[in-house]
């Protein structure tokens, strides 16, 4: 009766849907490692060659990349700040990061402010618009400040909970302000030693 439940549940759309997904995934991961082994590898350096020979127009693309990760909120930056920090000035990469991470979380604030939950739901994994709904709803100025600080969430993604929230954008983005510089901070001093 149970198996007989599931295979109702279970249909050929959503079996096929399935299979595509693995599919385009499995692409997508092949995709990014071809595309790293190209540029990271050992043996061919051409992005390092860039970073050291072309630092200012190295580090806008990095002030871009980081903006574009901001909004994008699974984008990882922490391997890219890691190569930076190594090939550059750090004072610039720091500059660089928390500007275009606050570049980034103005844009994530005008966004959920303006176009609200219909888009997020769109926008955001499922995962990620429920954090940002169950914390837009009762949280308060102290509270959002709290919930930025901690290293484990996305700083970034807070600027949606501050949109769509009741907290003004001057208090959403001075919190990511701090936010970002301590955590950029802090994977400095780590690395450092």
């Amino acid at each position: 009766m149970v198996a007989e439940d599931a295979k109702k549940k279970f249909s050929h759309k959503q079996a096929l849907q399935l299979v595509g997904f693995i599919l385009l995934f499995g692409l997508f991961v092949g995709g990014i490692s071809a595309i790293m082994n190209k540029f990271l590898a050992p043996h061919i350096e051409p992005l390092t060659d860039i970073i050291s020979y072309h630092p200012f127009r190295a580090l806008a693309g990095y002030f871009l990349f980081v903006m574009i990760a901001s909004v994008f909120v699974p984008i990882p930056t922490l391997p890219v700040d890691l190569l930076f920090f190594e090939y550059v000035d750090p004072t610039s990469v720091i500059v660089a990061r928390v500007l275009g991470g606050v570049a980034g979380g103005s844009i994530s604030y005008y966004l959920a402010y303006n176009y609200g939950r219909p888009l997020l739901k769109r926008w955001l994994s499922r995962k990620n618009y429920d954090f940002v709904e169950g914390v837009s709803n009762a949280v308060s100025w102290k509270q959002f400040f709290i919930i930025t600080m901690i290293p484990i969430i996305n700083a970034e993604l807070m600027a949606f909970v501050g949109g769509v929230g009741k907290i003004g954008y001057r208090k959403t983005i001075g919190t990511l302000l701090l936010a970002i510089a301590y955590r950029v901070l802090f994977v400095y001093a780590v690395i450092q030693r």
